[in-house]
């Protein structure tokens, strides 16, 4: 490594807490949860599932939830989704959770737009993995203009959104297949600034919310200073706020339609992120759906989790393959500043501290690179990997194993 490279790199290391920082802003506020798969909503972190927030005549009460089955949290009875189907016929606008790497949560999503769409009520999806200079590339798709390889490339999915095409996959194809327009949330904080709107910051009930997400002893997501909590928890409420900007804008755009967003769960659950941030333009009502993994018989949310809690099996392990380290860009590489334990990299040899220089013969100069390569690896795969370790090339062979 350069002289520069290393110098970098104690910069890195003497700034861990920023670094963990920042790492935990990113999980957070694009909703995965903290663990090593993004497990669902459910055992993973069971304090999250049962806080006593949000609208206050749910937060005292709490519901079972069995999987495959819908509760309507207000009234606690169960539906089919053919019954859920009823109850949405004539919501205006739809807040589905996820998160990003549970497929199950996926799953839930298209069926949902299954059931809108065979009442042929006129649909938008709003997508939190798009940022809105994107807008183009989603309308050319959804005209069938571009191929799906093209598409992948054009919209730069694995560098700006990163997790596996293979999870949203389904839900686009659907999408174009019945021509249901794509609005895309996400963007700079500087769109709705401009409005002279700030972020609502008054909600206690979502500091609590916020703050739960990170009481954890993970060294990457733990121990941070108050100053920082505030500060991620301001960059969460402008993420919001964007989005919820972005979501109104298409309410008034398609006033006849049902408008369907699709986004992590942070964003989501207890109505504190989009719901509450969008007040400041749309007045209607909001409707959210949560699918919550069901670890046994005795799983419980409380009822202001969302409208609709939707029963799925609980996922031991990611649909599609993971490294299960943590990193982050330096001259020449990706520094691993955290493995997480019985994964890929930790069976395979990597460590903290190491440089990722090439993954599968491809060279790694920054995220993308290890994101669109890793796509290409399948569960049972063995992977060559190169890394600088105390300054010295090493070879290491990953197994891909569950």
């Amino acid at each position: 490594m350069s002289a520069s490279g290393r110098k970098q790199t104690s910069r890195i290391l003497n700034g861990r807490q920023m670094i963990e920082k920042i790492v935990a802003a990113l999980l957070i506020a694009t909703g995965t949860l903290l663990s090593p798969g993004c497990v669902g909503i459910g055992s993973s972190r069971p304090d999250i599932l049962t806080l006593p927030v949000g609208d206050p005549e749910r937060k005292g009460q709490q519901v079972s939830v069995q999987v495959d089955a819908v509760v309507n949290t207000l009234s606690g009875s169960t539906l089919s989704p053919q019954a859920l189907s009823k109850h949405l016929a004539d919501a205006r606008l739809i807040l589905i959770a996820e998160q990003h790497t549970n497929l199950e949560d996926h799953r839930i999503q298209l069926r949902v737009l299954e059931l809108l769409q065979e009442t042929e009520r006129p649909l938008v999806i709003g997508l939190e993995m798009f940022e809105v200079e994107d807008q183009p590339i989603l309308n050319a798709w959804i005209a069938g203009r571009v191929t799906e390889p093209d598409f992948i490339v054009q919209s730069d999915w694995y560098g700006s959104w990163g997790y596996h095409w293979g999870y949203y996959r389904e839900i686009l194809l659907f999408a174009r297949a019945h021509a249901i327009p794509l609005v895309a949330l996400s963007g700079p904080w500087e769109v709705v600034s401009e409005t002279g709107v700030e972020p609502d910051l008054s909600s206690q009930d979502h500091r609590s919310l916020f703050r739960a997400f990170f009481e954890t002893d993970d060294p990457v997501h733990g121990g941070l200073q108050e100053d920082q909590f505030e500060e991620l928890f301001a960059a969460q409420c402008r993420r919001d706020a964007v989005m919820a900007f972005n979501v109104a804008e298409a309410l008034e755009a398609h006033p006849d339609t049902t408008v369907v967003v699709l986004a992590g769960i942070g964003h989501v659950v207890y109505e504190l992120g989009i719901a509450r941030q969008i007040q400041e333009w749309y007045e209607g009502p909001v409707t959210t759906i949560v699918p919550v993994s069901v670890g046994d018989a005795n799983t419980r949310v409380r009822a202001s989790i969302g409208d609709f809690a939707w029963g799925v099996p609980e996922m031991t392990d990611p649909a599609f393959p993971e490294l299960g380290a943590v990193s982050v860009r330096v001259e020449g590489g990706l520094h691993v500043i955290h493995v997480e334990p019985d994964s890929p990299a930790e069976r395979g040899g990597l460590e903290t501290g190491d440089v990722l220089t090439r993954f599968k013969d491809v060279a790694i100069t920054a995220k993308p690179d290890l994101n669109r390569t890793l796509a290409t690896v399948k569960w049972g795969d063995e992977v060559a990997l190169i890394i600088q370790r105390a300054g010295a090339p090493r070879d290491l062979t990953l197994t891909f194993q569950r």
